[in-house]
């Protein structure tokens, strides 16, 4: 499927159980986090809560390592 130039896959490579175990892991880091990702950045942050605008500089960093180990490194 292509939008805008850019391809994106249709079928992916990852079994059920991956997805499962990732979809557990949300939840978990949801429930750990006192909110989803979402609810800190956008709730959050327009309140000035510094809990969800740590939680959100957090969940960045981690997202920008995440590219860059799989992107450099795998």
């Amino acid at each position: 499927m292509q939008i805008l130039g850019i391809t994106f896959p249709e079928t992916y490579k990852a079994s059920t159980l991956i997805i499962i175990l990732a979809g557990l892991l949300v939840g978990i880091g949801a429930g750990v986090g006192n909110g989803c990702t979402s609810g800190h950045g956008i709730c959050g942050i327009g309140r000035l809560s510094i809990r969800s605008i740590v939680a959100t500089c957090v969940f960045m960093a981690i997202a920008g390592i995440t590219v860059f180990i799989r992107l450099h490194m795998v």
